[in-house]
């Protein structure tokens, strides 16, 4: 899976991508892996400033649900539960440029992104309940504060389609911007980023980020719930019907 999941640093960013174009970058467990490898290894490197993360015509579409019902999580310790407390607890800057279909994991995962950059014909979808589980990624409580409480139980409850200028009105992401031009305008910014003084730009992203534990804790709690319900007769019906 490896081949899915590209990577290259350079001048101090750690340039990631998604890249499974045929499944519009549905994620699996191996996939997951790979991420929460290469996160990891990141955070503890003094040679990476900044994480860029892309995803091509598709940011991602989630879940590979064929082998989300073969691997389906039964701890904390799954890999896309490790992956979660990597990516939030990560130190380094991290810039989303994001295209094509964000759904479930691929929203979430920008909550936890300090500049998220979109194309015009980006697509946000959290269709967790529609699958018979609960949010994740720390989204219950992190959704509400970004957006405020009606607009979140909007994308949580409803699962509706938000475009890219609706994202940008609530606030979930930075710039909106053609196609051609979003990832080379994040590409730019993580340049920028890279070549700040490092210890003050990490102290920065640390004092703007509320308490981690409060965070990680809500993000076991919903890994928890969501165990639990993907464990339902409910959920396994739904599942079973795609």
């Amino acid at each position: 899976m490896k081949d899915y999941i590209r990577s290259a640093n350079e001048d101090g960013i750690l340039d990631i991508k998604i890249e499974r174009p045929n499944k519009k970058n549905a994620l699996t467990e191996k996939m997951y892996l790979e991420l929460n490898r290469l996160i990891s290894d990141a955070s503890k490197s003094a040679q990476i400033n900044v994480i860029l993360i892309s995803g091509g015509q598709d940011f991602t579409a989630g879940n590979d649900l064929e082998d989300f019902k073969k691997n389906p999580p039964q701890d904390r310790s799954s890999p896309v539960f490790k992956f979660m407390q990597s990516f939030s607890k990560c130190p380094l800057p991290i810039i989303a440029s994001v295209d094509g279909f964000a759904v479930g994991i691929g929203t979430t995962m920008l909550l936890h992104s300090d500049l998220v950059y979109a194309s015009k014909d980006s697509i946000f979808m959290l269709p967790f309940i529609d699958l018979g589980v609960v949010p994740e990624f720390g989204s219950s409580m992190l959704l509400p504060e970004r957006l405020g409480y009606v607009k979140a139980a909007e994308m949580l409850m409803l699962g509706n389609r938000i475009t890219a200028e609706e994202a940008l009105q609530m606030g979930l992401i930075n710039l909106v911007l053609r196609e051609d031009e979003v990832y080379e305008a994040a590409k730019k910014t993580a340049r920028k980023l890279a070549r700040k003084p490092r210890k003050a730009l990490l102290m920065t992203k640390k004092l703007m980020r509320r308490d981690k534990e409060t965070l990680s804790e809500r993000i076991d709690t919903e890994s928890d719930q969501f165990i639990k319900f993907l464990q339902s007769s409910e959920s396994k019906n739904i599942l079973n019907k795609l």
